[in-house]
């Protein structure tokens, strides 16, 4: 790709929508502007107009959305019908036998998306190696179409027994429905997720059938807006994997963008932990409005899965694994009937808002709380563009919190901000701890508008030695989409071919995955000139239920592919489970290619224009710290030099964010940007840190 192409990146948050432009030079310019939930496509182009792009001249405009994601959780989506082999209509009910909270007896299962009396099955049947065991009966799904247009069924799933391995009569199906309801909007499990597992591939197909109406009429209307702006580019929307599609392959699987606004943000964490000379290893807290997003870099490289979950749904498609609860600056606090302090889920929004905003909002809110601690400038929130109601935040907390438990407005304030980041402590424990991670091996990387002012707090709690602050953290979520590469990923069963499976088919099957990878991206997103691709496998010991994955070396690497799968797979069995069966044979299961177009992108140290030489202060300020204010400095970020230090308590003011350096911490302003916020040793532990 161009290195002077202009794009344009949209990362749309609960509270804001933020937005990131490179205009070919290397120049980045950053803003935010107020979501419009009530039509996200005038928050865009209020956007795209204030940040100065002409969209004309933009060759890509990249966006991160949760369209697909908000309509799953919310069960906004429409009828959905759903055709499956006879014997298997009740998947979605069964489940899998393993319960959440195996002692709770009240628990009931969740209500599937599809109701039982539209779930339909048909004899058509394949075996395990895709051959054809009873053919399809055409008539028998004439019916079923039928019955599905009289009830004004626009959206129907097909998944058929083994249909990864053969997709031929889920074509059958598809044609037979198209004949019969023209309109219909239809998703096979061949194209959605070609994986096996019943259960998990129903839920998936299922789920792209629920959203696909919903993210084809939002991206049609978004491209005929753009189109209304002169746009002439190529709309890119962001997936769960990390990187792009066309916004065409959107519309065919939005499964694919569920975690798409998140992810962006993990995608600029990658960028930054692979920069220096040694891959760091990052753990990210994205806090924006009306959540908190976690995810792990380990040592250059995001943690990902096969499966995610969204609500009580598996969903099979390849993602970053991000973690989420709803703990934002919009979160609102409320003392619940048993006389507890609760904050969050529940959002504020961006309308009305926290009752400091001046939209009309009374609830008390976490940003209502920093404002009263001292920690936010009333008078420079978003770079000065809204000035901030000191009175209107002190009368929502004193009314919803300080009033019941008979505390001051700080006191209750200070409860609010304990809280919150006693639910993000736990969501980072989880994300960590609760999966083997050791925190003192990890930097907190802390972005979106409220992260940096709760991320000292958290690292402390946790024993995590150091915070970074990347550049412009405000809206680094927004650059992540816009340094994202396509990528589209590809895998095939290889179920049955047991121990003996040559290493040349299994190279043979590797190859055809990566042509066909190949020319998918050159049809979709013409001027990448790097492709490349990453390999994986799936292999178990013949007996085993569940396969480990490990990741190979691209065509042309040293050593016989299979021989290299079978001594990898020997090895992380061992590492993980502590022994290794080398007298037992192996199986492969599954191949996963991913091919990747990659863009030139900008520098991560341009990202905010120059930096400052000085480190004074511009002015001070009191902060609520033990109980009682004390007046601190305030420093502007765009004037801290490199290498510049400070300690706190202290507060570091930028136009989208602002970082809080609690007592006894430390920072500097590294070479490329990062403020590197170090915390003062745990007692019992001595030395520098």
């Amino acid at each position: 790709m161009s290195a002077q192409a202009e794009r344009l990146a949209i990362d749309i948050g609960g509270t804001f929508t933020d937005v990131v432009f490179g205009d070919g030079s290397g120049a980045i310019s950053t803003l935010k502007v107020p979501t419009t939930p009530e039509d996200i496509t005038v928050g865009i182009l209020a956007g795209l107009q204030k940040v100065g792009a002409a969209p004309a001249s933009l060759e890509a405009f990249v966006h991160g959305t949760t369209i697909a994601l908000n309509a799953l959780l919310e069960r906004k989506t429409p009828e959905v019908g759903l055709i499956t082999t006879s014997g298997f209509r009740d998947v979605l009910e069964i489940m899998r036998t393993n319960r959440s909270n195996m002692y709770d007896l009240q628990q009931e299962k969740p209500v599937p998306l599809v109701a039982r009396q539209w779930r339909r099955e048909i004899g058509a049947r394949m075996d395990y190696q895709g051959r054809s065991v009873v053919d399809v009966d055409s008539d028998e799904v004439r019916a079923i179409a039928r019955d599905f247009a009289a009830a004004g069924i626009r959206a129907v799933a097909v998944c058929l027994l083994h249909a990864y391995a053969n997709a031929e009569h889920e074509e059958v199906v598809a044609a037979v429905l198209r004949e019969e309801v023209p309109a219909a909007s239809i998703s096979l499990s061949a194209d959605v997720s070609r994986v096996w597992r019943e259960f998990e591939r129903t839920s998936t197909t299922v789920s792209n059938a629920a959203t696909k109406p919903i993210v084809s009429t939002y991206l049609e209307r978004l491209e005929a807006s753009l189109a209304a702006q002169q746009f002439a580019g190529r709309v890119l929307i962001m997936q769960s994997n990390g990187g792009v599609m066309s916004a065409a392959d959107a519309r065919r699987r939005p499964v694919a963008t569920l975690m798409s606004g998140p992810v962006g943000g993990v995608t600029g964490a990658t960028e930054l932990a692979r920069s220096g000379e040694e891959r760091r290893s990052f753990v990210t807290l994205d806090i924006g409005g009306t959540s908190a997003d976690v995810a792990i870099i380990d040592r250059g490289e995001p943690v990902t899965r096969s499966v995610g979950h969204i609500g009580a749904w598996p969903v099979m498609v390849p993602m970053v694994d991000i973690e989420s609860i709803g703990a934002g600056g919009g979160s609102i606090a409320r003392v619940d009937e048993f006389g507890g302090l609760t904050v969050g889920p529940e959002s504020a929004g961006a309308h009305p808002g926290p009752a400091c905003y001046g939209h009309g909002g009374t609830e008390a809110t976490v940003t209502d709380a920093n404002l009263v601690l001292g920690r936010i400038n009333p008078s420079y929130f978003l770079g000065g563009e809204l000035d901030l109601d000191v009175e209107a935040a002190r009368a929502a907390i004193e009314r919803s919190v300080a009033t019941p438990y008979g505390m001051s407005c700080e006191e209750a304030a200070q409860g609010i901000v304990t809280v919150i980041n006693s639910n993000m402590t736990r969501l980072l424990w989880e994300v960590m701890i609760g999966r083997g991670y050791d925190p003192r091996d990890f930097s907190l990387l802390a972005f979106g508008g409220a992260g940096p002012l709760h991320a000292c707090e958290l690292a402390a709690t946790l024993g995590i030695r150091e915070v970074a602050v990347p550049g412009e953290p405000g809206v680094f979520s927004a650059f992540g989409i816009l340094m994202a590469d396509a990528r589209h990923d590809y895998e095939r069963m290889l179920v049955g071919a047991g121990p003996g499976l040559a290493s040349s088919t299994l190279e043979a099957a590797f190859v055809e995955l990566e042509d066909a990878g190949r020319d998918q991206i050159e049809a979709e997103h013409a001027g990448y000139g790097d492709i490349g691709t990453i390999r994986g496998a799936e292999l178990r010991y013949v007996g085993q239920d569940h396969p480990l994955s490990v990741e190979l070396p691209a065509r042309g690497g040293t050593g016989e592919v299979l021989s290299v799968a079978h001594g990898r797979f020997h090895d992380k069995h061992e590492r993980l489970y502590g022994f290794r069966r080398d007298d037992t044979p192996i199986e492969l299961v599954r191949i996963q290619v991913s091919v990747i177009g990659r863009i030139t992108r900008p520098r991560l140290p341009e990202l905010g224009g120059e930096r400052g030489t000085g480190s004074e202060p511009k002015g001070a300020r009191p902060l609520y710290l033990d109980g009682r204010f004390e007046e601190c400095p305030i420093y502007d970020r765009g004037q801290l030099s490199p290498g510049g230090a400070l300690a706190g308590p202290a507060v570091v003011e930028e136009p989208g964010s602002t970082a809080y350096v609690p007592p006894g911490f430390r920072l500097v302003m590294s070479q490329d940007g990062t403020m590197q916020i170090t915390c003062p040793a745990p007692e019992g532990e001595g030395g520098e840190q």
